[in-house]
């Protein structure tokens, strides 16, 4: 199976020395298992910490499993849901990917970062180049795995992201071919739910503090800018003007994810009654005492750059809601148009999943919302 991509945000996969001189295969796939994860767990499936998981493989219990079902004699033998897919120790992946790189840097000093700082910070946001273009992802496997890598793409595209740094807005993209990648698409989250029914109650339990989709928000804003250097007028973009430029001439994105996260953590924050601790929980902090440790928290609210669409321009976000006290006061903060607007300075349109005032996701209605992304 072949998945065309054309990027419309840089990509980022890492590499050697902190720079990016390739697509690296290892990047896309620790994307797509992240998010495969939270998608089997908010369809209430068996989803391990990969970071501190202790079980493996255990090929005793898989020949003494009594099980005719595949996947709950691979449960029994120690692998949870993703772990059967994306593998584990002892336990092969059952697909592999090769990459067809057609990209470039966004420039080419590869060492340099882009610094945005917004006029009210001391600090800002440091982008590394990544890169843009085509490239080709290359897929084998059996026709079951195959079927699934094809829906989570399409997910992916619609809402998700590839390789690293979805925070900075890194990893957005389009299927160019994307009727074909359909065909392959006729893997069904419900059937998935159904499986994990059983399984519900003791897995959500044990993963609380993990991704799980039925904690998630997705948006999407749309805008008509009238000038052509409309994003100059984003708080932070003018002093970087001139290296700025040639990223939207050439590669037709703008770095707006700066000045939005900066509304949103520095301007407005307080206007929620958000306190110190749950905002560095939510946009992420170098270093947080929390629970007895000393840790990096990542930010659990992602924002793309700015790229074209047909009617326009758009940007898109998703924000992991985990702490459900002060998830509703977080989504209200995030779906607010004013402070899109004050960011952005261009008045757009909003589109919200859940929409409204938040819920929680059920596990029906998270398999309703992926199976509607598949056409």
């Amino acid at each position: 199976m072949q998945v065309k991509i054309q990027t419309l945000t840089p990509l980022w996969t890492g590499g050697a020395n902190g720079s990016m001189d390739r697509i690296h295969e290892t990047g896309i796939i620790g994307s797509m298992r992240w998010w495969y994860e939270a998608i089997v767990r908010g369809l209430g499936g068996s989803a391990c910490d990969p970071i501190n998981n202790k079980f493996n493989f255990n090929a005793k219990n898989y020949r003494e499993s009594s099980c005719i079902d595949e996947r709950q004699r691979l449960r029994d033998a120690g692998l949870c849901d993703v772990c059967q897919v994306f593998g584990g120790t002892g336990w092969k992946r059952r697909f592999r990917v090769d990459v067809e790189d057609k990209t470039k840097p966004i420039w080419t000093q590869e060492d340099r970062m882009l610094n945005i700082r917004p006029p009210d910070r001391s600090r800002g946001w440091y982008l590394p180049p990544g890169r843009m273009g085509e490239f080709i992802l290359n897929f084998s496997g059996d026709g079951q795995t195959l079927s699934l890598l094809a829906t989570l793409f399409l997910f992916l595209e619609k809402w998700g992201n590839i390789g690293a740094k979805p925070q900075l807005g890194y990893g957005i993209f389009e299927i160019t071919n994307r009727s074909f990648v359909q065909n392959f698409a006729q893997h069904s989250w419900h059937d998935d739910m159904d499986i994990y029914k059983e399984r519900a109650d003791i897995d959500q339990k044990s993963s609380i503090d993990l991704p799980n989709l039925r904690r998630f928000g997705f948006l999407r804003y749309n805008f008509h800018p009238e000038k052509g250097t409309w994003w100059t007028h984003a708080p932070g973009l003018e002093r970087v003007a001139t290296n700025v430029q040639p990223i939207v001439k050439n590669f037709r994105t703008a770095p707006l994810a700066p000045p939005l996260k900066n509304e949103w953590r520095f301007r407005r924050w307080q206007r929620w009654h958000g306190g110190p601790i749950d905002q560095m929980l939510m946009f992420g902090a170098p270093q947080l005492r929390w629970k007895g440790e000393t840790k990096r928290v990542r930010s659990k609210a992602a924002v793309s750059w700015a790229y074209p669409v047909v009617d326009g321009w758009e940007m898109r976000g998703w924000a992991w809601l985990h702490d459900q006290r002060v998830a509703s006061k977080v989504w209200d903060l995030l779906r607010d148009e004013s402070g899109w607007q004050a960011a952005i300075k261009v008045p757009g349109q909003m589109t919200l999943y859940p929409s409204g005032a938040w819920n929680e996701w059920t596990t029906n209605g998270v398999a309703e919302f992926l199976d509607g992304t598949k056409w």
